[in-house]
Order: structure tokens, then sequence, then C-alpha cells
């Protein structure tokens, strides 16, 4: 399964059940290899945790103790909410925040009664954050805290669940398997028993979201790494029309304003790159693509031509205007 801070939020977790733990017994709680359980450690490491290694054939792994965090006055769904906003960062890899997140997550989980510690650990193992689809647009839809809680349970646990879901055919019996946060959206990647295949579901459009007692059907995943998946998925539905344009810019520059979700660039020289793009429109193409604040030779097709030459006109009549 794709790596996330969950695992070390588990790591820790047994940690604190026990203070002494075999190296294969780790791993098999873990459903890991011996091997990643050495990265986990090392990683706890890093983040500050006095991990002690025990070599030999009954090699193993202690933790010292820490300092033990006062009860925090937190209904259930500000945990939720705290857990995971932690979860983000301690995902995001940039350094202070991750360490410091992950030790606060930690904390706040040990605190937790047992049902919020379910919910807050479902949620960490189950949820990746994407910085690959930007927030453009209008402000999502708020999801419900039930129904992203009980969807990662389902998650954690393999359960099926049944959900009624915004737009025709609205019922739906799903198995789900993770969570991505992307675009300031929540979506789910799922089997629809009802279609008998892999869908993206946008967690917003679901509702009455029952976890069922029937286990989900062991399949082979969607693809290899979760986020890279619904994030394709998403890109293929916004990519409702499509565009090439040459830029005079090193691809490197320009990777940096196209998000996966949007387009690839592809480098012609150390001065130019191709981008193909897509969007819901070709005004909507022209207008991002002037943000890269670079000379554009239009390659295909050639309506973009006229949108550029429209944005020009506007452009034009509003730098003669004046106010009286």
């Amino acid at each position: 399964m794709w790596e996330t801070s969950g695992r070390l939020l588990r790591l820790l977790e047994l940690f604190q059940q026990r203070r002494d733990w075999g190296g294969a017994q780790l791993a098999e709680r873990l459903a890991v290899s011996e091997r990643t359980v050495r990265r986990d450690v090392e990683r706890l490491r890093e983040l500050g945790y006095p991990v002690d290694a025990r070599h030999g054939p009954d090699g193993g792994y202690r933790l010292a103790p820490g300092v033990s965090l006062p009860p925090l006055m937190f209904d259930a769904e500000e945990a939720v909410a705290t857990a995971i906003a932690l979860q983000a960062l301690s995902s995001s890899g940039a350094e202070p925040v991750a360490g410091s997140s992950l030790r606060a997550l930690t904390k706040l989980s040990g605190v937790l009664p047992d049902r919020l510690r379910r919910q807050v650990i479902a949620l960490a193992e189950n949820v990746q954050h994407s910085d690959q689809a930007p927030g453009i647009g209008r402000p999502p839809t708020p999801v419900d805290m039930q129904v992203l809680v009980s969807t990662a349970l389902a998650c954690q646990e393999r359960r099926r669940i049944t959900a009624r879901y915004a737009g025709r055919d609205p019922d739906r019996t799903l198995d789900p398997l993770g969570l991505v946060h992307a675009g300031r959206r929540w979506y789910v990647a799922a089997w629809d028993l009802g279609r008998d295949d892999w869908r993206t579901f946008r967690l917003d459009r679901l509702s009455e979201v029952v976890v069922t007692d029937r286990p989900a059907t062991p399949r082979e995943p969607p693809g290899p790494d979760l986020e890279e998946w619904v994030i394709g998925q998403l890109g293929a539905v916004m990519r409702q029309r499509t565009a090439a344009v040459r830029v005079s810019a090193p691809a490197t520059d320009v990777r940096r304003w196209i998000a996966p979700a949007w387009g690839v660039v592809e480098p012609v020289d150390e001065t130019a790159c191709i981008v193909r793009c897509g969007a819901d429109s070709l005004a909507s193409i022209a207008r991002w693509l002037l943000l890269l604040n670079a000379d554009l030779i239009v390659l295909e097709p050639p309506e973009l031509a006229a949108e550029f030459s429209a944005i020009a006109e506007r452009a034009s009549r509003a730098g003669m205007s004046t106010m009286d």
C-alpha cells in the first residue's frame, strides 16, 4: 500500500502499548517487511524519537519513555479535524513542520477515547494529500464529517459501503480503497459494483453512507500509486478541450506552473518547451497559459489562436479606457 504518515503513527502506538518489540513482530503487525520497519525506525529517529535497536537473532527495538500530553478538551469533530490538518502537514515532507506535526498527531491520538482514536488512525492511514491538482474555481462544497470518517473507516477495515451519490443513478454500492485530498476537494477511489469498474467519487456528493458488514472483495488496485491515479482521473474529466502550444521558456521553469491534472510539459531545448494541456474550454486554456508570462505559439487547435486574439482585443480596449 502507498506510504503515508499513518504507518509511522501506528508504529509509535505499538511502542506506547509495549516498550519492547521484535523486528519480525513489528513487521507482522504493520503488514510490511522487516526492511521497511528498519527504514521507519530510522525515520522516527530523524524526527527525534529515541528508538534503541537490539541486534542478534532475537533483535528488535525499544522506544524510550517520552513526555505525556495532558488531556485536551476537543469534541469529536474538532479532534478529527485537527488530526486531518496534522496528518496533511506531516505528509508534506517540509521540515521541521512535518516532524512536529507527526509528534503532535501521535500525542493527540494517545489521549483520545478508543472510538475517536480508531477514526484518527483510519484517516491517517487511508488519506493522501496531493498538491498536484490546483484549487481553481469556486470554493468547493463542504464535506460532511460523518461521510469522511465513515468512508475512511471502510477503507481501513476493507468493508463495503452503500451510499447516495448526486446525479443520475444515485444508489451506489462501493468497495472503497483510499481517499485523496486534491485541489481543495476530497475524493474516494472505489470499485463501483454497479459499473464493475474502478471509479473516483467526490465526497461532497456522497450522502447516507452506510458501512456494511460485508467485506470488500480483494482486487488489484487501479494503479501502483493511488494519488497519481486519482489525479489522472480528475485530469481526464477537466480536459474536455485540449491544446498544444510552444512556450519560449525552459521546461523546468514551466513545469512549476502546470499541474499534472492540467497537462504535460515536453522540453524542446534549453530555451523552449511544448505544453500539451486541457481544460473545460479553449478560453480557459488561453487565459491560464498567459500566466506563464512567456511568448507562445499555438500548435493546435487553430481555434485557440482566436481565443488569444479575443483576449488581446479586450485588453486593448481596457488599456485605452479612462474614467471621466
